[in-house]
């Protein structure tokens, strides 16, 4: 029977379980939802978490059962069994005790929870980031949707499955269908006329098609007029002709003209129109003749009118082509075929145009980005020389006014549009824009598009609206427009300033392998498109005309083949520096008024670089041809030291020798200089991109500004078209009625072997008016030069000339004409000095008496003592005996210099002409007596005006070796005559016994290919005779010989030489002196030395080898100069004569009051402030000639520089020197006014003067021979006189003699001696 504790039957209620309590049987606790009663004594767990995996199942049972609600869920919390909490729209109770986790999911709803109450929670259109739990409710689409589960970015219309329940569907209208679309169910779109709703998702099926669509509505969609290019649906109505149609093809359809489907395949008619009523396009025209008919609209600037039928048509307004109109109204955009279609820039007319065309600039201002470049044929014709007037253009400001939607892009984000605020610096080139709010850096880059920005401009006070970027704007199609500066709301881009040319200045870090002119070269990226201009002479200085990709910057690199050329500077000339005109072949400019360009400046300080001097060469780096004729100066240099030759980019050549170190030279041009002078800001240029056959052409036009430059024709920028090959050009340009106005400027500039032809040009107030360089040539009719600094100005050479080169062949000897005796000194005979022993052979006999002998020296006389011919010496010719003493000054000998000069060197072909011009090479040599060593400098050139040339002779030059065989080299007189020749042989020996120096005999190796009277040369160079041969193996010998080497003791196997028979070369002679040193000579006849070539020769004690022969091509040339050289110049100095030698010729020039300056200075119409100049009327540096007719404001009426006349006095100057008489029959040299003074019509030879006539002059001969004739006479006279008279004495004598002696008696004494004598 079981026993009862009644006393146990008490439960003790302990409240919540704690962690770590000890609890006894009977104990009640609460845990979570539920109470439970302890059924075993013990303490509990140390953590809550653990009451149902350790304490529950052996501590504890049941004892009742509830919940508790805990609201929402909480994450990282501890769930109790039947805890209640709320997520989404749903309420969970807890069946396992456990931890939620950060978010709601697992392991929240993996076995621990049940659903204990669901409802549905509206969430509006369904987001792909937002998470949905059971019960949220979206649309999407046209349709109503319930989450069935937890989920994120699940989309309804394609999870319907496990997460999503349709509620309800319904309609989502979304416009018309989009093959880009994704369609939802319920999604409902308009295709064509007909409204279709969607009833799956999908994506380019169109909603014809039936498992994805449903039909709706059917309806009309207006289209217009049919368009074959257009794809038309179900529906679609469109106008075609007269009559309306609907589209009924279900598959739609393309270029299926209404009109022709009559068996409605897919159009239907909708309303039918009048058959005449067929405008078919915007702008159609109905009109009536019989009917309604229609007249199709005209094209872009055509106008109606009336056809002699009488009914309208369209025809084009004063078009003929090809020529385009530009007017101030006009705009870029048009085609510029009439004045109501006109361009407004004369650029962009010249980049349409195609010649032959031409372009008509109408009346007005015309503000231009330059340069302009003129295509071939194309003339550009103004209204009149007052009217149509282009200037470069300036800065202007601009005024914002909109921006088209959308039109600037990005390279990220984007596109942008320009609203209010945006704004324009033409000064900087900064456009700022403002975009809205944006994420764009300065490492972006953009776009805009072409017209999609207005402004309005200052240049015409804001009047009209202009859209930019224009296409001949910098950044128009630039693809990627660097970001400088960024706002939160703007970008600021440059896109060029206002004055911004297209004509850049770079300088490369080097030069580039070619420089092609007129070519186009790309930057190193290739995104950038340019045309080369011009250069310097060390091509790193490049100037460019940008064509595409905008400017260039140091961040480009210089295409160069393998290895691009770094950019270390680049200078955007404003336009006013650029070039207004670039004129390609055939082109014109007429009735043009051009102004405001400037830059020029006059030339000074050149450059100034480091370099040495040592004698008349200067030594350095980044030298150039335009150096020459400036001056030098530095610590050291001597005062007025000027360079006066180029030779290479290192040496050039100056006139004064001096010896000078590493120092700084500073090179000054003269302020005439244009070839270094700052060239900037033309009117007119050659393009380098077109070679002239037919001159461009510049007519009735004006050139004004202040500094500018009126036309520059540079030969030089067409370098590229060769004379001689398939493309040359005449690099010309003709100038008529140009008239050019810059004060301090420069008006007309022909260089680098240009030709210019100017007629009724006028320059008024320029530093230099005319200017011809670098053999540039100039023809000038009926111009003039008004105040202004310089007139014409003339200088220089052609560099694409080889000039012809020699030397002075010789010096000169005068004589005294009255102490010589013998027939007379003959061109081609020697002459000896009869004391100094010179020699010389006369090449031309000058002076009114032949007293100047022009001789090639042969020699000076004795080695070391010779001193060429002395002055007060007796010379003696030596075929016609003639002698004659020569002065006793130092004009006895001396260089060449006057008007006749004999030259050699210069061959007889082609041709030398007449009108060439000598320059003469500065150097040291033989002035004369007693090698008087002079330079030769010579500031000047000269113009020839006679040639006389004698062909070959037979001189030449002989190479040879010096001291050889041991001797030593020796000076050696001209006229030797003994050259002996040892000629090398190919036989050798080698000694079979050791040979002292004494031994006469010598043991060889064999005899052959020696002969006995021959020689065989030793290796320390004795010469040994050979004698016999004793044997076959010996020879006898005799040692050193003729002066070669000493007698040494050999060694076994020394090898000998065979020398050959010695023997006289014939005929030869040296034709001059030479030295010690020389390793040539001149020979008389050079050829007589062509078989010694490797062979040894002795002259006088020396041994030479002959190494080779060279004979002259060329004899002795004599030449005539138009103007007397007065400096002397040495003998063999070199020449060099050049042809195309700057030249101006100038024929009715007028100066006025050159000297006087600019507008400032002249101060017309008032006194100049400074006085003229008249020295400045003409500069010519030699060669440069100008050869010219003018009258100047003093009534100076000048023919050249050799003729004057002064109008106002009647006085006269000429060249005396040049006068000729030639077809005059008489000259008057009295008053001209009162016809005083004898009239002369004869200059008589007449020696007996027996007409006694006033009417003619005797010569210097006849007065001659009239005085001797009559001194004659009278010592004829004197004579009989003399002999009457002693005849009358001794009679007289003789009596008184007698008288006395008969007076002896009286003791007289009579002298003997006294009667002796009588």
């Amino acid at each position: 029977m079981a026993e009862f504790r009644l006393g146990r039957l008490k439960f003790n209620w302990r409240s919540d379980w704690t962690a770590n309590t000890a609890y006894v049987i009977d104990d009640i606790v609460k845990y979570g939802a539920n109470t439970y009663v302890c059924k075993k004594n013990h303490t509990s767990t140390n953590n809550q978490n653990q009451f149902y995996a350790s304490d529950i199942a052996t501590n504890w049972s049941l004892h009742t059962e509830g919940i508790v609600n805990t609201g929402e869920w909480q994450a990282n919390y501890w769930y109790k069994v039947n805890d209640i909490f709320k997520y989404g729209n749903t309420q969970y109770r807890v069946t396992t005790g456990f931890t939620s986790g950060a978010t709601f999911g697992e392991p929240d709803t993996s076995g621990n929870v049940v659903e204990y109450l669901q409802s549905f929670n509206y969430e509006d259109t369904w987001d792909a980031a937002t998470q949905y739990q059971d019960g949220d409710v979206v649309t999407y689409g046209g349709y109503t949707y319930v989450a069935k589960s937890v989920h994120v970015n699940k989309i309804p219309a394609y999870n319907l499955t496990n997460d999503w329940d349709i509620i309800t569907t319904g309609f989502n209208v979304v416009g018309e269908w989009n093959s880009s679309t994704d369609y939802k169910q319920g999604d409902v779109a308009l295709y064509g006329g007909y409204s279709y709703v969607a009833i799956t998702t999908s994506v380019n099926t169109v909603p014809t098609t039936a498992g994805s669509w449903s039909l709706v509505t059917k309806g009309l969609a207006w289209k217009g007029n049919w368009d074959p290019a257009v794809t038309y649906q179900l529906g679609d109505a469109v106008k075609r002709l007269s009559n309306s149609y609907i589209g009924v093809a279900t598959a739609g359809s393309t270029n299926q003209d209404p009109s022709t489907d009559n068996n409605s395949t897919y159009w239907s008619m909708l309303a039918e129109g009048a058959a005449n009523n067929v405008m078919t396009t915007q702008g159609d025209m109905v009109y009536y003749t019989t009917g309604a008919a229609r007249l199709p609209v005209g094209s872009n600037g055509q106008t109606l009118t009336v056809s002699p039928a009488g009914i309208p048509n369209w025809e084009n307004n004063s078009v003929t082509h090809p020529v385009y109109y530009v007017t101030e109204e006009g705009s870029d955009e048009n085609d510029g075929s009439n004045i109501s279609r006109s361009f407004h820039s004369v650029r962009h007319a010249c980049s349409v145009a195609e010649g032959p065309a031409t372009i008509y600039v109408k009346a007005g201002n015309y503000a231009e980005q330059l340069p302009i470049v003129v295509p071939e044929s194309v003339s550009i014709v103004g209204d009149n020389l007052r009217t149509s007037k282009i200037k470069p253009a300036v800065h202007y400001t601009h005024t914002f006014i909109s921006g088209v939607t959308n039109t600037i892009t990005a390279n990220s984000g984007g596109p942008f549009t320009a609203s209010a605020g945006t704004t324009y610096d033409s000064a900087t080139g900064d456009l700022v824009l403002e975009i809205g709010t944006h994420s764009l850096t300065t490492s972006n880059t953009i776009a805009i598009a072409d017209n999609s920005l207005t402004f309005t401009c200052s240049q015409n006070n804001h009047a009209t609206n202009h859209t930019y970027p224009r296409p001949k704007d910098p950044v128009s199609g630039v693809a990627a427009i660097p970001i400088t500066a960024v706002t939160g709301t703007t970008i600021t881009v440059n896109v060029g300033k206002g004055n911004a040319s297209r004509h850049q200045d770079l300088v490369l870090a080097s030069a580039p392998t070619t420089v092609s002119y007129g070519s186009s070269i790309f930057n190193g990226a290739g995104t950038k498109c340019a045309v080369i201009l011009d250069s310097d002479y060390a091509e790193k200085k490049i100037q460019i005309r940008n064509l595409s990709g905008g400017e260039w910057t140091t961040s480009d690199t210089w295409e160069n083949g393998g290895t691009d050329i770094n950019i270390t500077s680049v200078d955007t000339r404003p336009n006013e520096h650029s070039t207004m005109f670039q004129l390609s072949n055939a082109t014109m400019l007429k009735d043009i008024l051009m102004e405001d360009m400037s830059g020029f400046s006059p030339a000074g300080v050149v450059t100034t670089i480091t370099c040495s001097i040592a004698g008349s060469k200067v030594t350095g780096s980044d030298l150039f041809p335009d150096l020459v004729g400036t001056t030098v100066t530095g610590s050291g240099v001597s005062t007025g030291t000027k360079v006066s030759g180029f030779i290479d980019s290192t040496t050039i050549e100056v006139d004064k020798q001096q010896t000078l170190g590493a120092t700084a030279l500073t090179f000054t041009a003269q302020q005439y200089d244009p070839n270094n002078a700052h060239i900037k800001g033309v009117f007119v240029a050659l393009s380098p991109e077109s070679r002239v056959i037919k001159s461009p052409y510049v007519s009735n036009c004006s050139a004004k500004s202040v500094k500018g430059i009126g036309a520059i024709v540079d030969g030089g920028v067409h370098r590229q078209f060769v004379d001689g090959t398939a493309t040359p050009s005449n690099k010309s340009i003709v100038f008529d009625s140009f008239t050019n106005i810059h004060d301090e400027g420069m008006a007309f500039w022909i260089t680098d072997g240009a030709v210019a032809e100017t007629v009724s040009c006028f320059t008024y107030y320029n530093h230099i008016s005319y200017a011809a360089t670098r053999g540039g040539r100039l023809r000038s009719l009926v111009g003039n030069s008004s105040w202004g600094n310089y007139g014409v100005v003339s200088s220089g050479f052609s560099p694409l000339e080889k000039a012809r080169e020699g030397i002075i062949e010789g010096l000169v000897l005068q004589y005294d004409p009255d102490n010589a005796s013998g027939s007379g000194f003959q061109v081609g005979e020697r002459i000896r000095g009869n004391t100094s022993g010179a020699w010389g052979y006369i090449n031309s006999l000058q002076g009114t008496t032949q007293e100047k002998i022009y001789y090639s020296l042969i020699s000076e006389g004795a080695v070391g003592v010779g001193t060429g011919f002395a002055p007060g010496e007796t010379i003696t010719a030596q075929t016609s005996g003639t002698t004659a003493p020569l002065l006793t000054n130092t004009s006895a000998n001396e260089g060449q210099s006057g008007r006749v000069l004999v030259l050699s060197g210069l061959g007889t072909s082609p041709t030398l002409e007449e009108n060439g011009s000598i320059e003469f090479i500065t150097g040291t040599g033989n002035g004369g007596y007693n090698s008087d060593n002079i330079t030769g400098a010579d500031p000047f050139t000269f113009v020839i005006s006679g040639v006389s040339q004698i062909g070959p002779q037979g001189k030449g030059n002989v190479q040879i070796d010096r001291g050889q065989l041991t001797t030593t080299g020796a000076a050696h007189t001209g006229g030797t005559t003994t050259f002996i020749k040892y000629p090398v042989q190919s036989g050798t020996f080698t000694l079979l016994t050791p040979a002292t120096d004494a031994d006469t005999t010598f043991s060889t190796s064999t005899i052959s290919g020696f002969n006995p009277g021959e020689y065989c040369l030793s290796p320390t160079n004795e010469l040994c005779k050979i004698v016999s041969f004793p044997t076959a193996n010996s020879m006898n010998i005799q040692r050193a010989q003729d002066g070669a080497a000493v007698a040494s003791a050999y060694t076994i196997g020394t090898q000998f030489t065979s020398i050959g028979a010695t023997s006289f070369i014939g005929s030869a002679e040296c034709w001059k002196d030479f030295t010690g040193v020389s390793t040539d000579f001149r020979a008389t006849i050079s050829n007589r030395f062509e078989d010694s070539v490797d062979s040894f020769v002795k002259i006088d004690d020396e041994f030479v080898k002959v190494t080779g022969v060279t004979t002259d091509t060329y004899g002795t040339t004599t030449v005539t100069l138009v103007e007397e050289k007065a400096a002397k110049a040495y003998d063999e100095q070199d020449i060099k004569i050049r042809y195309i030698f700057s030249q101006a010729r100038l024929t009715g020039h007028d100066f006025l009051q050159v000297g006087t300056g600019g507008t400032a200075t002249t101060n017309w119409p008032d006194v100049p402030s400074q006085d003229p100049v008249q020295t400045q009327e003409i500069t010519e540096d030699f060669p440069g000639r100008v050869f010219y007719v003018s009258t100047d404001e003093q009534g100076n009426f000048r023919v050249g520089k050799y003729f004057r006349v002064n109008q106002a006095t009647g006085a006269a100057t000429l060249n005396a020197n040049s006068f000729d008489l030639s077809g005059l029959t008489s000259i008057r040299l009295g008053s001209i006014g009162a016809q005083l003074g004898a009239q002369v019509n004869e200059f008589s030879t007449d020696g007996t003067m027996a007409q006694n006539s006033n009417e003619k002059v005797p010569t210097q001969a006849a007065v001659r021979t009239y005085v001797q004739t009559k001194d004659n006479e009278h010592l004829v006279m004197a004579q009989n006189a003399a002999n009457l008279g002693i005849s009358t004495a001794v009679s007289h004598a003789n009596a008184g003699i007698a008288t006395l002696r008969n007076e002896s008696v009286k003791g007289v004494q009579i002298s003997e001696f006294f009667v002796g004598q009588i």
